[in-house]
């Protein structure tokens, strides 16, 4: 009779899979990591519980949506409304903007060096300019995070700190955990095929004896490897599928999974023709927060069809009809309103949904960020579009703590003519970074000083590879005063 897995021994193991196990290629990495000890002058904000952060992909344009300027390209359909004193925006690109723009705050002055998709998406996940000379120790900001946060969590944690959405579609997709330990690296979730894969019928992972089945294999691969795992870069997966086990095995992830169909049409699902939909991403995020089961750096790519994102609007930025832009692209009547369905709906149910503490709602425990890997230019190119765009741009921030209502930066639409802050200098992703490392309670001065180049990691650095000569150490306090 065939034996079962569980019952072989490990001579038998080690006889079954003789040929594809053989011990790791490199040895474990130190962990952890030492840390140099923080800043007297580092006094962080903790003054959010949870990030979620939106990749908008493609770089939406400025003057359109957050920088809005009128010129002789403005398209005379945008129905231009006031939200204050500072800030218009296109009820025509945002109909639901009453919903969130209102409680928003934006940063007008912000500054890119680099102006090619994927370097500039890297930038915007690793919170600093990309060196190709230390690529591999470099980790996601998000996995600092995760490994920073590793202290507070609950015994009831299954979920992963750092999740992401639709990650993987990106230009620059998820570039992992670099020098620390893989478990920080973040669970990416792909829209377009977890709910087939795990949305279907009533068993839970608890009671799938299947997948206890393939666990119990993994585990017992395991036994038999001479470096205590299944070998290669498979030791570095194992993290990786330790969490995914807790997770299918935890019921609140299958209620994650569980949308209605009325939340779907909220979300503008059903009119999302994008191989990653904004607003399953979105709906996931949310039941993720409501979840309360660990995770609390959450990254959602508004990736739509794929390539450099949905706003990478070079041509026909306004096309409608014959001429609107084909496949991975679509013009700005049609990726205003899908990001604003999406959106708008998320801020309201966070704005409603009780938090971790009593008498808090999730949108207040919860600094929201939209943000762009860099600008559009203000004039338009032969094609009808806008090329990138570096020297100015906006992204906007709420809930968590931010104060609502205000504008920093001005600008004319080619040129700053006010930072908007106490620096003489830009505000740049590093920033950004910083902000979201002090509302989380992390000091954004310290160092990981065993890397393996032998080069000190900066959580911000303040001289980078090929970018200005210095970048001020620091949050973007304005955003909380």
């Amino acid at each position: 009779m065939r034996k079962g897995i569980e019952n072989l021994s490990r001579r038998e193991l080690l006889k079954f899979f003789g040929i594809s196990v053989g011990a790791s290629l490199a040895g474990e990495a130190a962990w952890p990591r030492k840390l140099q000890a923080q800043s007297r002058k580092v006094t962080p904000r903790k003054n959010a519980r949870n990030v979620l952060f939106i990749q908008n992909c493609g770089a939406m344009s400025p003057p359109e949506c957050l920088d809005f300027k009128e010129t002789k390209y403005t398209a005379k359909d945008l129905d231009i409304q006031k939200v204050n004193s500072d800030f218009v925006i296109s009820k025509t690109i945002f109909p639901n903007y009453e919903k969130w723009a209102p409680r928003a705050t934006l940063v007008r002055s912000m500054y890119e060096n680099s102006l090619v998709h994927f370097s500039a998406q890297y930038h915007t996940q690793a919170g600093r300019a990309l060196n190709a000379a230390i690529l591999r120790e470099i980790p996601a900001f998000g996995s600092v995070i995760a490994s920073e946060l590793e202290s507070e969590r609950r015994d009831s944690d299954t979920f992963p700190t750092f999740m992401s959405f639709d990650l993987w579609n990106a230009r620059c997709p998820q570039i992992g955990s670099g020098m620390l330990h893989p478990r920080f690296a973040g669970l990416d979730i792909n829209t377009a095929s977890v709910f087939d894969s795990f949305g279907g019928g009533d068993e839970s992972g608890a009671t799938n004896s299947v997948l206890a089945e393939r666990w119990q294999v993994l585990n017992r691969m395991s036994e038999v490897s001479p470096a205590g795992g299944i070998g290669g870069k498979a030791n570095d997966y194992k993290a990786h599928y330790e969490y995914a086990y807790k997770i299918l095995m935890d019921a609140r992830f299958k209620k994650v999974l569980a949308l209605t169909d009325e939340e779907k049409r909220r979300y503008g699902v059903p009119k999302d023709r994008g191989t990653s939909k904004i607003g399953l991403a979105m709906l996931l995020a949310r039941n993720v927060l409501a979840a309360d089961a660990g995770a609390r750096f959450l990254w959602v790519a508004n990736t739509y069809n794929g390539g450099n994102g949905p706003a990478d609007n070079h041509d026909q930025l306004y096309g409608r009809g014959a001429l609107a832009p084909k496949g991975a692209i679509l013009s700005i009547y049609e990726s205003g309103p899908r990001l604003d369905a999406a959106f708008s709906s998320l801020v309201q149910d966070l704005s409603t949904m009780p938090g971790h503490e009593p008498g808090k709602t999730l949108l207040d425990e919860t600094m929201i960020c939209l943000v762009h890997e860099f600008g559009r230019n203000p004039e338009m190119n032969a094609n009808a579009g806008r090329d990138h765009w570096g020297p100015c741009f906006a992204n906007l921030f709420m809930g968590g703590g931010v104060k609502p209502g205000r504008v920093i930066g001005k600008t004319d639409g080619y040129k700053v003519l006010d930072v908007g802050w106490n620096h003489k200098e830009q505000p740049m992703m590093d920033h950004i970074v910083s902000t979201i490392y002090s509302s989380l309670g992390i000091d954004w001065s310290k160092k990981i000083v065993d890397t393996p180049s032998g080069r000190a990691y900066e959580y911000q650095q303040t001289a980078p590879l090929g970018g200005p000569a210095f970048i001020p150490l620091t949050e973007i306090g304005e955003l909380f005063t």
